[in-house]
């Protein structure tokens, strides 16, 4: 081995780990999005709009989430979030221009109505992307 190369195996070793546990955050996060709305398809949903949104960069990855803000009425407004991927900032953005003021179906939990889903299909259903020149 070369004098010297070791630490450079030990530190790419650690970011290697680093890189692998943000991935294994992002993959777990998909995982859970994907059970709330397959266990949300029983529940009764109700008409809500979309409030707005922000754009973030995903730490240590490439990625941005676009979290969206919704609001609903039973007996009284509640607020839920939606949180999407993408693999880059103008898409993010674009997603929540599209997707502000847009009404959407919510689905909520009967029993805590503050508990509540906007489904992938339905964002599916009012989101065009916009084709990026580059």
């Amino acid at each position: 081995m070369i004098h010297g190369a070791f630490p450079i195996v030990r530190l790419a070793y650690r970011y290697g780990l680093y890189v692998i546990a943000a991935w294994g955050a992002v993959y777990i996060r998909r995982g859970l999005k994907r059970r709330r709305e397959a266990i949300a398809q029983s529940w009764p949903s109700v008409e809500g709009i979309v409030l707005g949104g922000v754009v973030t960069a995903i730490p240590k990855t490439s990625h941005f989430h676009a979290t969206l803000q919704y609001t609903y009425f039973l007996e009284e407004y509640r607020v839920g979030k939606y949180v999407h991927e993408f693999s880059n900032e103008p898409d993010a953005d674009d997603f929540v221009r599209q997707l502000k003021d847009k009404r959407v179906q919510i689905r909520y939990k009967q029993s805590n109505p503050n508990k509540s889903v906007l489904e992938q299909s339905i964002v599916e259903q009012n989101y065009r992307p916009t084709p990026h020149l580059n």
